[in-house]
């Protein structure tokens, strides 16, 4: 039994700067002490028509999602939190995994929830300030909140994170980025482990302003930065090329911090967006489980091609078959700390599995340089054996972003029943540009050793995304079969 650490940080913020904006969002501003009163006030309501030691959180990035975490947090409710766009059927299986009973909601959303069977109780009921004191209330569960990842199986495992996990990753997160009083502009999903710590907690739990944007529009991102002098942007890659081909202009001189995470940062969209606004992106890099952030360049210090080295209370090894192996050579990236997740929820096997001995396994393939620096090679699940020869399709996409008139690239690894494994290659031609197959393996025979190159190549007008602009692998595998089997079938140039 424990009072929430994270609720208690945030009234220190209180305590402290009582009158600054603690959240600004859609022109309207929300103090300090304006956000712990409307979080007393939710944990008055929570507290009544609340039931289970655990709730659900379903809101789009508004200011009720801030209040409503912390509101439950006070009500001694361990919170997790739902993914605003996720269909019926999905929700259904998140709620029975946590074994929800209720969630709170706002009227637009609550209707998908029809399906789950909880009690969907919108959170426009909750009053602008408690009818009378609440107190804090001791949490039965260890976690503060549970945050879901599907991992490689596509079923939704909720990760239990706790208040330390979180609030010592916000810390070392600060410090790795040498943060001050940064005016920080959150465009991730709050739902999401990165916009939940790393922009909505990493603010307010620490005496700083979030602007919040219900959704990534890059023009209003763009002119939301000039408006409010934001200093501080976290974001994916996907996001970073669309405001470099934003046409709006806008003073961005106040800009001093940009974080990509989430998937791979090409090095063009680095370097266009350097060239645009005069700041460079630090590549960073998390995982769910981590509570997330592992590692992020530090501004000083910054090396293009890596993730940086990992933050000042985490130690990263790279592993194989739990061996630690030396600089230079290539294993699992694993993570020991204070970030490491309590396990995934009402799954002690997967814990397991994920966790042994106090090392979290990330999945993820990678080496360090002598310094420290952890460079990404790929998913260990993504690894393919073509020819006999180690492939990782990540080296792979980033030859293909160096060719001519490329925008993005994807590459999978599909089987064939006569060739075995064969890599499949999608690419995203810039606006006007005009790129052929011949020109692409070509720049892939030029960087890259020939079994590396893809056996065939298709060009699309669009990728899949997913709700933050990531691009959808999945998606992408299942929406393309047919040209991927007929692509496959073709002789080989």
């Amino acid at each position: 039994m424990r009072e929430s650490a994270i609720v208690h940080a945030v009234r220190e913020s209180v305590a402290r700067v009582p009158d600054k904006a603690a959240i600004v969002a859609a022109e309207r501003t929300f103090t300090f002490a304006e956000l712990e009163r409307q979080a007393e006030a939710a944990a008055e309501f929570v507290g009544a028509q609340a039931r289970g030691d655990i709730i659900g959180l379903l809101l789009p990035n508004t200011p009720s999602f801030a209040w409503a975490l912390l509101g439950g947090l006070w009500a001694g409710k361990t919170v997790a939190a739902l993914p605003a766009p996720a269909p019926p059927p999905l929700l259904a299986a998140m709620v029975e995994e946590a074994g929800l009973r209720t969630v709170l909601t706002n009227a637009e959303l609550a209707p998908r929830l029809g399906q789950a069977g909880v009690a969907a109780i919108p959170v426009e009921g909750i009053p602008a300030a408690p009818g009378r004191p609440a107190p804090m209330q001791a949490r039965p569960q260890r976690a503060a909140v549970l945050l879901y990842t599907s991992g490689t199986t596509g079923r939704p495992k909720a990760v239990e994170l706790s208040d330390e996990n979180i609030l010592t990753n916000v810390d070392g997160a600060c410090q790795q980025m040498q943060f001050g009083d940064e005016r920080q502009l959150a465009v991730l999903p709050l739902f999401h482990s990165y916009g939940l710590t790393a922009t909505l907690l990493l603010q307010i739990a620490r005496c700083r302003t979030v602007v919040l944007h219900e959704r990534f529009v890059p023009r209003a991102v763009l002119q939301a930065i000039e408006q409010h002098r934001i200093t501080a942007l976290m974001a994916i890659a996907s996001q970073y090329r669309l405001l470099i081909k934003e046409p709006t202009q806008a003073n961005l001189s106040s800009l001093r911090v940009c974080v990509a995470g989430a998937e791979r940062l090409p090095e063009q969209v680095a370097m266009d967006f350097e060239a645009r606004f005069g700041v460079p992106i630090l590549q960073g890099y998390g995982v769910t489980e981590a509570s997330p952030v592992i590692a992020i360049n530090p501004p000083q210090a910054c090396r293009m091609t890596s993730v940086g080295p990992a933050l000042p209370n985490i130690r990263v090894t790279i592993r194989e078959n739990g061996a630690i192996l030396p600089p230079g050579q290539t294993g699992e990236v694993c993570v020991e700390g204070p970030n490491v997740m309590l396990g995934y929820y009402n799954r002690p096997e997967a814990t397991a599995q994920k966790i042994v001995n106090g090392v979290l396994g990330t999945g993820d393939l990678g080496w360090l340089d002598a310094d420290g620096y952890i460079y990404l090679a790929g998913r260990s699940d993504d690894m393919v054996k073509i020819a006999g020869e180690t492939v990782y399709p990540a080296e792979v996409e980033a030859a293909l972003e160096r060719a001519a008139g490329v925008e993005e690239a994807a590459v999978l690894a599909v089987r064939d029943e006569k060739r075995g494994i064969e890599l499949q290659a999608f690419v995203l031609p810039k606006p006007g540009a005009s790129v052929t197959e011949a020109a692409l393996r070509a720049s892939c025979r030029e960087h890259l050793p020939v079994y590396k190159v893809p056996r065939s190549f298709l060009i699309l007008e669009q990728f899949p995304r997913g709700v933050s602009g990531k691009l959808d692998k999945r998606a992408l595998a299942a929406a393309w079969p047919e040209a991927i089997k007929k692509a496959a079938s073709e002789p080989r140039p």
